[in-house]
């Protein structure tokens, strides 16, 4: 068998999975981007974006970030790299089982998090309330798309974008479906990204324009409330019984059993992603527990002195990469820009691009950094913050 007669069964096979997807599923020959791009023959639609995402400094950076308990050394407690990979999971199979594209669907969920601060979501509203001194406004999903469209130039298509940008897992909805506010354009995308900065974005405009997008965003949920609490059990702080059964489970694994193959019955044929009214009560009282018993309390890591100072750590050290975009560049150019992206050309459009919003590029430099850079980064030019990193045996 010749080269062309392996290309034609290869694109044939791939077309005829493409026709078998579910009637309401993102086709992957439909993915708009900035730029015409020259598949290959194996390497199609979403298959290169989650190549590229795969290959971005970000995602290396994964490793190094807090999902929920900043400071502890220890290997069993979740980072944002092992989060990423479960959302995956857990999308995928509820995807393939709906007949949604799971190629799309792993794609925008690895991206979920690229832009997230260290520290987890402490880092989060420490980075947001350092630059809203400056009237620009830090959210981590926002962060995420801007990452792949603004900062890297990566060509991402625009349906992996919207899902990273529309993952908000903080807000739990008991049907996800595409709306009329749902992005379907790069313009509307570049509208939206603008209006967040300035803090003026609405909830229902971050409304996924794909059922690939709207499964991402229940996964999210999905693959943290569970694993929050296994994670708060094994460093002592809540015992993993400690928990209302509200139908779902208190375990994460019986959590993660019950609600997808609810969402499964629920969602099939449809043009939705959707949860019974029993399930649907059942999470949301299951994140407020979360809520009261894991992030509004100390048991993060984080003593009340030491969120005090990271607090002031944040507004500082984003004050000095402010300034140092501002007049000169001199640090970012030695540590920053140099590490954003492989082609220097995209860095370069970067630089030009952002040359007037000294506030956009402290974010993103400092959004970029994994827990122990922010601690070595302020050492070497800010001061000293020493704090204490809890050991195995502590």
């Amino acid at each position: 068998m010749d080269k062309q007669d392996i290309i034609q069964k290869v694109l044939t096979a791939r077309a005829d999975r493409e026709k078998a997807l579910s009637p309401y599923a993102a086709k992957s020959d439909l993915c708009l981007r900035r730029n015409d791009y020259e598949y290959n023959f194996f390497r199609r639609g979403y298959i290169r974006d989650c190549e590229t995402v795969i290959n971005l400094a970000q995602y290396n950076r994964y490793g190094g970030k807090t999902q929920v308990f900043s400071l502890h050394s220890n290997n069993d407690i979740s980072t944002r790299a092992l989060h990423v990979g479960l959302v995956s999971r857990i999308a995928r199979t509820v995807g393939e089982a709906l007949g949604l594209n799971a190629e799309l669907i792993e794609t925008i969920a690895i991206a979920h998090d690229l832009g997230h601060a260290p520290f987890g979501h402490n880092g989060e509203k420490w980075l947001d309330n350092a630059s809203k001194g400056k009237g620009y406004r830090f959210y981590h999903h926002i962060q995420s798309a801007r990452y792949l469209d603004a900062i890297v130039h990566a060509n991402i298509a625009l349906p992996v974008i919207d899902g990273v940008m529309c993952h908000n897992g903080e807000q739990i909805l008991q049907v996800y479906r595409p709306n009329q506010y749902s992005t379907r354009s790069f313009t509307q995308l570049e509208d939206k990204l603008n209006l967040a900065y300035d803090g003026k974005i609405k909830q229902e405009q971050l409304m996924p324009a794909t059922l690939e997008g709207c499964l991402v965003r229940l996964s999210d949920v999905i693959a943290y409330l569970g694993k929050d609490r296994q994670d708060a059990h094994r460093l002592g702080l809540v015992d993993e019984f400690d928990y209302c059964d509200n139908g779902l489970g208190v375990l994460n694994h019986d959590i993660i059993r019950n609600v997808t193959e609810d969402v499964i019955f629920n969602s099939y044929g449809r043009d939705c992603i959707a949860m019974s009214d029993k399930t649907y009560a059942a999470l949301i009282a299951a994140m407020r527990e979360n809520y009261s018993k894991i992030y509004l309390t100390g048991s993060t890591g984080i003593s009340a002195q030491e969120e005090d100072n990271m607090k002031e750590a944040f507004l500082q050290a984003y004050e000095f990469v402010y300034n140092d975009a501002k007049n000169g560049q001199n640090i970012l150019n030695k540590i920053y820009y140099p590490y954003i992206y492989a082609n220097k050309a995209c860095v370069d459009v970067y630089k030009s691009d952002n040359k007037s919003y000294p506030e956009r590029v402290a974010a993103d430099f400092i959004a970029s950094m994994c827990d122990k850079y922010f601690i070595s980064f302020y050492n070497k030019y800010i001061g000293e913050l020493q704090l204490p990193i809890k050991d195995y045996f502590d």
